[in-house]
């Protein structure tokens, strides 16, 4: 499995007895689904452990697009996180596979009053 972002190897990594990412060898990005994702969101540490990456890195590999999912090739989608508007995923419609930038993981798992905040605001402007 290649990273969709700067094409080098993914390796699994696993936290505790039930967690399983794919994790890229040159730019630290992520690749799990969708509900290991919401597992991560709820284990301590978990971040530290798997979200290894330069968030500069990720930052820059952000802006790529229209990326091929690693689990089935198809085109993912970029979506915001729901809780950080700012954090943007990418998604896989066909198999809910989930890519995150290197550092992305980190930010969703350390919310903080700002992030309540802007989500009340967006909530309260629709």
């Amino acid at each position: 499995m290649d990273c969709p972002k700067c094409h080098s190897d993914m390796e699994t990594v696993d936290f505790g007895t039930d967690i399983s990412v794919k994790r890229c060898t040159g730019c630290g990005g992520l690749y799990c689904k969708g509900e290991t994702l919401h597992q991560i969101r709820d284990e301590w540490l978990a971040d530290t452990v798997l979200d290894t990456g330069s968030a500069a890195v990720g930052a820059k590999h952000n802006e790529i697009r229209d990326i091929p999912c690693p689990g089935c090739a198809s085109t993912m989608e970029t979506v915001e996180d729901e809780d950080q508007t700012h954090i943007i995923l990418d998604i896989c419609p066909a198999c809910d596979g989930v890519f995150l930038d290197a550092g992305e993981l980190t930010d969703i798992k350390n919310v903080t009053l700002m992030d309540h905040v802007r989500r009340l605001l967006t909530m309260l402007g629709r």
